[in-house]
């Protein structure tokens, strides 16, 4: 344990006062956790430096189904300003277990230090960096949040395509092209779905199951209704925001029409908000003379831009991560 040299002078700690740590000032609840790893009551936890570009303070807690926990944090080379809390108390355990010659190194900013299990977010952190700067568009939901509970949603070629796709949305433009690598997150994954729902039921109902899936395999809207069962409260969001724009969007308009044509609009809220990510994925890759043509719409961004980060957001939950 290297605290003591991090701290200097300071002999005894104070739980109840700001404590500095190299040239940093840190909080009182920073304080309480060194009196803590001093006095022998807290866990350390080992710390691992990787060197990367950190444009603004970060800070996850990541929760893997299998691998355990981890925090990754990191804050800019020269960082001046007060940093959150959880940043705070991430460096006192780092400082405890990094030895004095690494001191320097991490608090001196510009550096991503991984406290706990690494096989616990090494997929996740590919993720939230990819993130942290996308191409076009906000990704809303990295930015407001700072856990993410990690599911093992399995393995095989349909599981690393979607995670290079996820991946994409954030290294793409225009706009349309970020929802086409989300929606392709969840084309993906659809095979891998109808042959585990194949798998799972067959024993019981054999002929049922393979009527399942094939059935499934000979619509598309119907497989990405099929996906998005078991995330129907985020389908129902797709449908509420874009029933918002229904009358002053003509992009929207023109989607909830096309569902009508169809015949598939009197369904049940998330099977039409599923129906329209399909139809918005259509309108993108088709241009045939009777398709609904995205680039017809000089308000279709506007309408990508509401439901982005609902479709983006079921995209992760998909992969097996949830943010919080």
């Amino acid at each position: 344990m290297h605290l003591r040299e991090a701290l200097g002078d300071a002999q005894d700690i104070d739980p109840t006062r700001p404590i500095v740590v190299g040239s940093i000032k840190l909080g009182t609840e920073a304080a309480a956790l060194a009196a803590e790893i001093l006095s022998g009551t807290a866990d350390l936890l080992a710390a691992t430096l990787v060197d990367r570009e950190i444009r603004r303070p970060v800070y996850w807690f990541v929760d893997h189904a299998t691998e355990g926990h981890a925090e990754i944090f990191g804050f800019p080379v020269d960082w001046k300003d007060e940093l959150p809390t959880a940043i705070e108390m991430a460096l006192v355990r780092t400082v405890a277990f990094l030895p004095p010659d690494q001191h320097a190194k991490v608090l001196a900013g510009g550096v991503e230090v991984i406290l706990g299990s690494e096989n616990a977010c090494v997929d996740f952190r590919k993720v939230a960096c990819a993130a942290e700067n996308p191409m076009v568009g906000e990704t809303t939901e990295f930015d407001r949040a700072t856990s993410a509970v990690i599911e093992a949603p399995g393995v095989g070629r349909g599981l690393k395509v979607a995670m290079d796709c996820l991946l994409n949305s954030y290294a793409t433009s225009p706009l349309k092209f970020r929802f086409l690598e989300l929606y392709r997150v969840m084309e993906a994954l659809f095979l891998a779905d109808v042959k585990s729902r194949l798998l799972a039921g067959f024993d019981a109902e054999p002929m049922a199951a393979l009527n399942d899936a094939v059935e499934a395999l000979q619509s598309e809207l119907k497989q990405i209704t099929t996906l998005a069962e078991p995330y129907q409260e985020l389908f129902e969001e797709c449908w509420t925001v874009l029933d918002g724009l229904r009358n002053t969007n003509r992009f929207v308009t023109a989607l909830f029409k096309r569902l009508e044509k169809k015949r598939v609009n009197g369904q049940g809220k998330w099977q039409t908000g599923a129906a329209l990510v399909y139809q918005i994925r259509c309108a993108i890759v088709h241009a045939g003379e009777k398709d609904m043509i995205f680039e017809n719409f000089a308000d279709g961004d506007a309408a990508l831009k509401a439901v982005l980060p609902t479709v983006e957001r079921a995209s992760l939950r998909m992969l097996g991560i949830t943010l919080g």
